[in-house]
């Protein structure tokens, strides 16, 4: 065989290789499966507790593949958004199927027991004149329905200060905290900065200083009495000579048929001498 056949027949053998491949990989093409499995679902729309698991976000939904069928079973819930309204998202999904193509779906969820972050407060907000800088968060937390513990998220903003006498000077601050979903909680509060004498006369002690309650309920403002608070150390009644009923409360207008914040004022006397005051906040939420 001289060369010119040799060349020939070399180029007989790529061009059957080359039709050889083209229509394996023109067979692979059409009998590859890229259609993604769809998602469905009983409503566009979801209503759930706050404590709803992802079991309970993929209620009523189902998923089918082309190709594999049901595969219900492969769906998960990828990320819930921000709030579209308070207690309102939109929740998105996925499912798979074995050639690992994706399919998506996205629905409204909406929280039906949903309420706004709240802060808690286990002392008062009075610290001593020339001391060092308070640590104005040592006492107060945040806690959200969804997130859980987040005090971590809190933030202060001062206000100005305002010179009550020669003892006490009143400051404004603003407590605000945001969940995952940017929901946002404020709270305006007062902080005292006190002389020693009058940081140390005994007060009502209270076993919270803010309180969340629903318009239409009430709350027990005498219940959240716990003893007397002097100079940033709690005694019982007993303790301290003196007894529960010398504490007077005046709820400073507090309306719980209208959503508000309000200011009820706690005053300890002895003998008709007046002693110390505490504060509580109560917020009337709708």
């Amino acid at each position: 065989m001289n060369m010119r056949h040799v060349r020939i027949a070399l180029l007989i053998f790529f061009c059957v290789v080359a039709v050889v491949y083209a229509f394996f990989r023109i067979r692979e093409h059409i009998n590859a499966d890229n259609v993604p499995p769809v998602i469905r679902a009983e409503s566009d729309t979801l209503e759930v507790s706050v404590s709803a698991t992802d079991e309970d976000l993929l209620s009523g939904m189902t998923a089918r593949d082309n190709l594999d069928g049901d595969v219900t079973d492969t769906l998960v819930v990828v990320s819930r958004g921000k709030f579209i309204s308070k207690g309102t998202l939109r929740v998105s999904y996925a499912a798979f199927d074995k050639n690992r193509n994706v399919g998506t779906y996205s629905r409204e969820v909406t929280y039906t027991d949903y309420v706004s972050p709240r802060f808690q407060m286990d002392a008062p907000l009075r610290y001593a004149e020339g001391g060092s800088v308070p640590d104005y968060l040592q006492h107060i937390t945040a806690q959200d329905c969804l997130d859980g513990n987040i005090t971590q998220q809190v933030k202060v903003t001062l206000g100005g200060k305002i010179v009550v006498s020669d003892s006490v000077t009143r400051q404004k601050m603003n407590v605000q905290v945001t969940n995952s979903c940017g929901d946002s909680a404020v709270l305006e509060l007062t902080v005292s900065m006190e002389d020693y004498s009058t940081l140390n006369r005994p007060a009502p002690a209270l076993k919270d200083y803010i309180l969340y309650t629903k318009v239409g309920s009430g709350l027990d403002l005498r219940s959240n009495i716990t003893g007397v608070w002097a100079g940033g150390t709690v005694r019982s009644f007993a303790e301290a000579g003196l007894d529960p009923f010398d504490v007077s409360i005046s709820d400073g207008g507090l309306n719980y048929r209208v959503p508000g914040v309000y200011t009820v004022t706690y005053r300890l006397s002895r003998d008709g001498v007046p002693m110390g005051t505490a504060e509580l906040i109560v917020v009337v939420e709708e």
